[in-house]
């Protein structure tokens, strides 16, 4: 670790028992991510800016999803440190290399659906409106974690808002058709639930996404 990226690791420390390791992950966001094994389990530490709103993304849905736990939060210099429990498992991106392509587009479509689910009326994220939804904000297959068939819980919160459902279903897609290839996005938008979905459909969600992408400026 650089002298830097040690000052929040320090910081992570206090706030947990005794740390034993501590390795980088690499992640596909621009946060830093860390990995801490601790006497008590496992963290992750994220550091970057703007984390105050995945803190308080991750505060509101407690209890209403499975999601990591905020164990603790700091501003150091100009960067964020969001201390944050472990999901255990496997994400979807990994597993895609495990399990058949129809699976994965199954379980993403389950999990989704789950996370639309969730009543958007009370959520400051955003303004409630007749066909919006609570969305993941960026619904990828990293982002889906499982220990074997079973459903682990959701990460990397920091763009849940009430939204149209579409903002998860380009998402979905662009993942599925980059991980997997062509066909499996139509596959996931009909188990979800979509009704006569066409390739002009499914092309036109994988397109939006990357125009998402050019604006984020990745």
């Amino acid at each position: 670790m650089n002298t830097d990226e040690q000052k929040y690791i320090d910081w992570a420390k206090e706030q947990l028992h005794e740390v034993v390791d501590v390795v980088r992950e690499d992640y596909g966001d621009q946060s830093k991510v860390f990995k801490l094994h601790a006497a008590d389990g496992n963290y992750f530490l994220k550091v970057g800016n703007k984390l105050e709103k995945e803190r308080d993304h991750l505060e509101w849905l407690q209890g209403k999803l499975p999601i990591p736990k905020v164990v603790g939060f700091t501003k150091i210099d100009d960067k964020d440190a969001l201390l944050l429990s472990a999901i255990e498992g496997k994400n979807l991106a990994a597993l895609s290399k495990e399990w058949p392509p129809e699976k994965v587009a199954e379980k993403l479509a389950e999990v989704l659906l789950k996370f639309h689910a969730v009543d958007p009326k009370n959520c400051p994220f955003g303004k409630f409106e007749n066909g919006k939804v609570l969305v993941h904000g960026d619904a990828c297959l990293p982002n889906f974690i499982f220990q074997g068939d079973n459903f682990s819980g959701y990460i990397d919160l920091g763009d849940l808002m009430v939204a149209n459902p579409e903002a998860d279903l380009c998402a979905a897609v662009w993942s599925l058709q980059y991980n997997l290839g062509a066909g499996y996005g139509g596959m996931f938008l009909r188990k979800y639930g979509i009704e006569n979905v066409t390739d002009e459909l499914v092309e036109k969600l994988r397109l939006k996404y990357e125009d998402m992408q050019k604006e984020w400026g990745l």
